[in-house]
């Protein structure tokens, strides 16, 4: 499935003129004429939303601000005629993606918008894989969850074991578990997995 480009403002050229933009570019779009009606869809389907600042009712800002509440994922290209920059830092600390002032340059946004996209697809891969990761590990039983996270801090199979008053060889067993239950080969690819995910099992 095509990214969905959701636009937000209440000019309707506008709205006609990124809709034409996008969906020429090869995206499949969505409208809406006000920040309420975006929240009230809550898109969830991955794309990006190109969000106008000054709009009647809820401006860009207060949108963001309803999407972060609603744990709402999507990256956000704010769009206004009004070169506000402290409106803009503040929507960019907040997490927005980038800014542009209309006129917005076409050639410019599309190629913005296809890197944010690109960017979020690989985060969501990330996340996805965490996911994944992070429900094998609740199988763990407590003592291998244990001997995982003492692992990850760097101790050896002899340290564990002397750590945890048990035979070195008891906690090779257990690290094999982990891994039959993690689906790994062996314990050095879990460790690179659980390390790079931090810790997993809170």
């Amino acid at each position: 499935m095509n990214p969905i480009i959701y636009i937000v403002d209440d000019d309707p050229s506008v709205r006609h003129g990124l809709t034409t933009l996008m969906e020429v570019s090869g995206f499949t779009v969505e409208t809406f004429d006000c920040g309420e009606s975006l929240l009230a869809r809550n898109p969830l389907d991955f794309g990006c939303i190109l969000l106008d600042v000054r709009m009647p009712g809820m401006d860009g800002l207060q949108v963001q601000e309803a999407l972060i509440k609603q744990k709402n994922p999507l990256p956000i290209i704010f769009l206004t005629a009004f070169g506000d920059v402290s409106r803009i830092v503040r929507a960019v600390k907040d997490g927005a993606e980038d800014y542009f002032i209309k006129p917005v340059d076409g050639g410019i946004l599309v190629n913005r918008v296809q890197q944010v996209l690109k960017d979020f697809g690989l985060e969501l891969e990330k996340t996805n894989a965490q996911k994944h990761f992070t429900a094998k590990l609740k199988d763990l039983t407590e003592r291998e969850q244990e001997v995982l996270l003492l692992s990850i801090e760097g101790l050896s199979c002899k340290d564990i074991g002397i750590k945890l008053g048990v035979s070195h060889r008891t906690i090779e067993l257990h690290r094999s578990h982990i891994c039959a239950k993690a689906g790994m080969a062996n314990f050095t690819e879990l460790f690179r997995l659980a390390s790079k995910f931090g810790n997993t099992l809170d």
